[in-house]
C-alpha cells in the first residue's frame, strides 16, 4: 500500500471521525470565520450546517459578554503562540440560535495547515448525554461521510492526520479501531484512564482479554452478529481494568466494510452504574421499610388526601388500601381533635416536623389513641407533601390513666385516696377563707371491722367497705367530699357548713347509715362506726392540723364505744403535746444511740437450719424500756423520719450480717422492711441500697427487702421502678403481710418479686379453721407455681409447723422458733445449728 492510498484512508477517518463524533465539532479561522460545523454542532446550537459554515463563531454561539474576551484572545495567540485556554477542557456558558444560554465543555486546539492557521474545537453539550448508542450510531455515520470529504490534498492530509492525533488524545472515550480477529489496531489515549493500559500496551491484544470471563460470549456473539449484518450494535459489557477491578463500559460498535474493522466508542459508566445500583437499593431498603414496619406509615398531599399507606396503617385503621386511596386526613381524625391536628399537619406543610398524641378514628368509628409522628416530604428543595408514623397507644395510654386514677383514687371503693383528699381539702380551705365560710372534716373509723375481716374473709371485708363507702356518699352534697384514707379509716370533707349543728346532724345521719344491717353471704351483721370532727377556722387552719384534729376526736369517740361522735376541743391537745414530746425523743434517739436493730430467725423447714433471719428495729427508751417498733414507726412516718431510720437499719444490718460472715458462721439472709415512704417517688431508696452493699462489701444476695402487700398499690410506677432498679443490683424482694391487702397471685406475676410471706393472721387459726388452712396451701401451692418462695409468719405452735411441713412451705417465722433477739444470742443460735430436732417439733 503506498503512501497517497494511506493518505487516502486517513483522511478518510479523520473526516468520518469529525462529522460522526459525538461531540459537537467546529473549524474556526483566525478570522473568526468557521470552516467546519459538524452535525453535532447543528443539534446543540441549533444553526444548520449551510447557515454556520463562512459565519462569524462569535455572533452565533458566544454571549455578548464574552465576544471581547475571544476577540482578544485571538489577538494574544497571533502575537505568541500561545494562550492558556488551549488543548484544555473548559466549561463555557454559550447561546443556541433561539438566544438561549446552554452550559457547555469545549477543548479547543490550534492546527496550522500550510499558512493558514484553523481553532478546532470539541464541545459537548452539558444539559443532557445522549446514549451511548445513539452516539455510536451517529459517530459511526459521519464517519463514513467524512471520509468523503477529506480527500484533498496531502498538507490537508497532515493536518487531519494531526487533528487525528488530537482527538484520539483528548477523547474522554476510549476510541478504537479493531480488527476483523477482534485485535486492537488503534486505541485512545483515554484507555489508560478506563482501563489502566496504555494505547501501545493494548496494540495487536483482543478486546475479548479485557472482558470479564461472564461476559466474553456475549461480546464475540454482538462482534459476528456486528460482521454478518453491518449492522450498529450498542450493549452494555463488563471489562477488567489492569488492577482487576469491574469497569462497567457502554460499548458501541460499527463495522466497515471498506477497511475490514470495527469501529468502537467505549464509555466508562462504572459511576453511574454504581449510582443506578444505590439508588434501587435505597428505594427496595424504603420499600421494605415501608411495607414491613410495625406501626402505620402513610403520605399524604399537600391538600391533605393519602397518597400511599402501608399494610398496618390499615390494620390500624381498619380499612382497605383501597378504601385508604385518597382518603382525607380529617376523615380519620376525632372532631374533638381535628383542630390541633390541623395545626401539625399545616405546620409540616411549611416545612416544620412534629411529634403528638390525637385520639384517631377506625372504620367502625371506635376511638383509639394514637401517636403520631408528621414530617415534610422535601424534593429538590421543594416540599411536595406530608409523610407520618401512627401508633396505637391505647393500652400504653389506658394504663397511664389506670396509674393517673390510682394516684388519686381508692381502687377498691373508688372514693379518693389520701392524695385528692388533701387536695380537695386545700382547695375547700382557699376558698372558705375568701367567701368567710366553715369547712367541717369528719374522720370515721369503723368499728369491729377486723372481725369482719378474720370472721368472712377479706373479700367479705372489701365488699362491706364498699358498702359503706355508697352509704357514706348518700349522705353528702355533690359538692362534698367522701375519702378512704386505707384499712377502714374515711374522712368526709363538708363545705359551706353555717353552724357546727349541720355537722351534728350529717355525723348522726352517717352513724346510723352505717349501722343499718348488711348482707354478705347470707349472714346479717351490723357494724358501727366512730367519727371525730374539726371545724376551720376554729380547729386549725390548715387541712394537716384538720385533719389531726379530727382524728384526736375520733380517738375519743371510739373509746367512748361504738356509734360515737366528738367534736374537737382544745384539752385533746394534751394528747398531742404527748405525741410531739415523743417525737422529740424519737428524733434524739438515733443521735443518742437508743435505737438497735434485733432479729428474728427464718427456718428452712426441709433443711432445720436457720437459713435467714428479719431485722426489727427496737427503742431501747432510758424510761420506758425496750420501745416495739409499732409504737414509734407509724410516728416516723408522719414526721418524715422513717426514710433516715430505715437507711440506717439497712446499713446495720448488711454490717452485722458481714460480722456474722466474717466470724465462720453460716451464711445467711438478712431481710429488712422497707416503709411505703421509701417508695415514694422522691424517696432514694435504689441508691440507698447500691451504697450500703458498698460500703459494707456485702454480696447482694445476702440481702432481702420486705415491702408490705398494701405497699404495692401505693404510687405504683415508682414502686415497680424502684424494685426492679432493686432487683437489677441481685437484693431479693419479699411481700410481708401477705393476704391483708388487696393483690393476688397473678398480679404479683408481674412484679419483680422472689417470695410471700404469709399473713401471720392465716397462720394463727390455721389448725381450727377450715377456710385459713384451704387459703393458706393454696397460696403455697400457687406461689411455687411461679417460683416465688413461700415464708409462714407468727408461726407459734408445733401443728402450724407440722401443716406447714406437710405442704411444702419453705420457710417459718415465729415464737415457736425464736422471737426476736440482740446479734449475739443470734450468733449462739447458729452455731448450734439445727433448731428443728424433726419434723414438726422444736428443739
Amino acid at each position: 500500500m503506498n503512501l497517497l492510498e494511506s493518505g487516502d484512508r486517513l483522511a478518510a477517518l479523520l473526516n468520518a471521525m469529525i462529522m460522526n463524533a459525538m461531540d459537537a465539532f467546529i473549524v474556526v479561522g483566525d478570522d473568526d470565520l468557521i470552516h467546519e460545523w459538524n452535525p453535532e454542532a447543528e443539534r446543540i446550537f441549533g444553526w444548520s450546517r449551510q447557515e454556520a459554515i463562512g459565519a462569524r463563531l462569535s455572533e452565533m454561539i458566544l454571549p455578548p459578554d464574552a465576544r471581547v474576551a475571544f476577540a482578544r484572545g485571538l489577538r494574544v495567540f497571533r502575537s505568541t503562540g500561545f494562550h492558556r485556554s488551549l488543548n484544555r477542557r473548559l466549561e463555557l456558558s454559550a447561546l443556541n440560535k433561539d438566544g438561549k444560554r446552554l452550559p457547555i465543555e469545549v477543548t479547543i486546539t490550534p492546527v496550522q495547515m500550510e499558512d493558514t492557521l484553523l481553532f478546532c474545537a470539541s464541545i459537548r453539550d452539558n444539559r443532557e448525554r445522549r446514549t451511548i448508542d445513539t452516539q455510536l450510531r451517529q459517530h459511526q455515520a459521519e464517519l463514513r461521510q467524512a471520509l468523503d470529504r477529506l480527500r484533498q490534498s496531502q498538507a490537508e492530509l497532515e493536518a487531519a492526520l494531526h487533528v487525528n492525533r488530537r482527538l484520539m488524545e483528548y477523547s474522554l472515550d476510549v476510541i478504537a479501531a479493531v480488527d476483523a480477529d477482534n485485535r486492537f489496531v488503534q486505541v485512545s489515549a483515554a484507555s489508560q484512564r478506563v482501563w489502566g493500559y496504555r494505547p501501545e500496551e493494548l496494540a495487536g491484544k483482543s478486546f475479548l482479554d479485557l472482558a470479564h470471563p461472564d461476559d466474553r460470549a456475549m461480546l464475540a456473539d454482538a462482534a459476528l452478529t456486528a460482521r454478518r449484518d453491518g449492522a450498529d450494535l450498542a450493549l452494555e459489557a463488563r471489562f477488567l481494568g489492569r488492577n482487576g477491578d469491574i469497569v462497567n463500559v457502554s460499548w458501541t460498535v460499527n463495522w466497515s466494510r471498506a477497511d475490514e474493522r470495527f469501529y468502537c466508542v467505549a464509555r466508562d459508566i462504572t459511576a453511574s452504574k454504581k449510582a443506578a445500583y444505590a439508588l434501587a437499593e435505597r428505594d427496595q431498603r424504603f420499600h421494605s421499610l415501608f411495607e414491613h414496619h410495625p406501626d402505620g406509615v402513610f403520605a399524604f398531599d399537600l391538600n391533605g388526601r393519602l397518597t400511599s399507606a402501608n399494610q398496618a396503617f390499615c390494620v390500624l385503621t381498619g380499612r382497605s388500601s383501597e378504601e385508604l386511596t385518597n382518603c382525607r386526613w380529617q376523615a380519620l381524625i376525632d372532631p374533638d381533635c381535628m383542630a390541633s391536628v390541623r395545626e401539625r399537619f399545616e405546620a409540616a406543610v411549611r416545612g416544620t416536623a412534629s411529634n403528638f398524641e390525637t385520639t384517631a378514628l377506625r372504620k367502625d368509628s371506635a376511638p383509639y389513641d394514637a401517636h403520631v409522628t408528621l414530617v415534610p416530604i422535601v424534593v429538590d428543595g421543594r416540599i411536595v407533601g406530608v409523610h407520618g408514623i401512627a401508633r396505637d397507644i391505647t393500652h400504653g395510654k389506658s394504663y397511664e390513666r389506670r396509674i393517673e386514677y390510682l394516684a388519686t383514687y381508692d381502687a377498691l371503693t373508688g372514693l379518693p385516696n389520701r392524695n385528692l383528699l388533701d387536695d380537695r381539702l386545700r382547695h375547700a380551705l382557699v376558698q372558705a377563707e375568701r367567701d368567710g365560710h366553715r369547712v367541717a372534716v369528719l374522720f370515721l373509723d369503723l368499728n369491729r371491722f377486723k372481725l369482719v375481716n378474720d370472721s368472712l374473709g377479706h373479700d367479705m371485708g372489701d365488699a362491706l367497705l364498699r358498702i359503706v363507702a355508697d352509704r357514706l356518699k348518700s349522705c353528702v352534697r355533690e359538692a362534698d367530699t367522701v375519702a378512704r384514707l386505707g384499712g377502714d379509716e374515711f374522712v368526709i370533707v363538708l363545705e359551706n357548713i353555717a353552724t357546727a349543728q349541720d355537722v351534728v346532724i350529717v355525723a348522726r345521719n352517717v352513724l346510723a347509715q352505717i349501722e343499718k344491717p348488711v348482707t354478705l353471704e347470707g349472714h346479717e351483721f351490723v357494724v358501727s362506726g366512730s367519727i371525730g370532727c374539726s371545724l376551720y377556722p376554729k380547729d386549725g387552719s390548715s387541712a394537716g392540723a384538720l385533719l389531726r384534729a379530727a382524728d384526736l376526736a375520733m380517738y375519743e369517740a371510739k373509746s367512748a364505744g361504738g356509734g360515737a361522735f366528738r367534736l374537737y376541743r382544745e384539752d385533746m391537745n394534751e394528747r398531742v403535746k404527748a405525741r410531739l414530746l415523743q417525737e422529740h425523743q424519737l428524733r434524739l434517739a438515733l443521735e443518742k444511740g437508743e435505737l438497735v436493730v434485733w432479729y428474728q430467725p427464718r427456718v428452712d423447714i426441709a433443711k432445720q437450719r436457720i437459713v435467714g433471719a428479719e431485722a426489727l428495729l427496737r427503742w431501747q427508751h432510758p424510761e420506758r424500756g425496750l420501745v416495739p417498733p409499732n409504737e414509734f414507726i407509724p410516728l416516723a412516718e408522719e414526721i418524715g423520719l422513717i426514710e433516715e431510720l430505715g437507711t440506717w437499719v439497712l446499713k446495720t444490718a448488711c454490717r452485722q450480717n458481714r460480722l456474722w460472715q466474717a466470724s465462720g458462721l453460716p451464711p445467711l439472709k438478712v431481710s429488712v422492711n422497707i416503709s411505703p415512704h421509701q417508695l415514694a417517688p422522691e424517696s432514694s431508696i435504689s441508691q440507698a441500697v447500691q451504697d450500703t452493699l458498698r460500703e459494707t462489701g456485702l454480696d447482694p444476695k445476702w440481702l432481702e427487702l420486705e415491702i408490705t402487700e398494701s405497699s404495692l398499690m401505693q404510687n405504683v410506677e415508682s414502686t415497680l421502678t424502684k424494685l426492679v432498679e432493686i432487683r437489677d443490683a441481685g437484693v431479693s424482694i419479699s411481700i410481708d403481710d401477705f393476704g391483708t391487702g388487696y393483690s393476688s397471685l397473678s398480679y404479683l406475676r408481674h412484679l419483680p418479686v422472689d417470695a410471700l410471706k404469709i399473713d401471720q393472721s392465716f397462720i394463727r387459726d390455721i389448725s381450727a379453721s377450715r377456710d385459713n388452712a384451704a387459703i393458706v396451701s393454696a397460696t403455697i401451692a400457687l406461689a411455687h407455681t411461679m417460683d416465688l418462695k413461700v415464708v409462714a409468719e407468727g408461726v407459734t405452735t408445733e401443728d402450724q409447723v407440722r401443716f406447714l411441713q406437710s405442704h411444702e412451705c419453705d420457710e417459718v417465722q415465729g415464737y415457736i422458733l425464736s422471737p426476736a433477739v440482740p446479734p449475739d444470742d443470734l450468733s449462739r443460735l447458729l452455731r448450734q445449728g439445727k433448731v428443728l430436732s424433726r419434723p414438726g417439733q422444736v428443739h
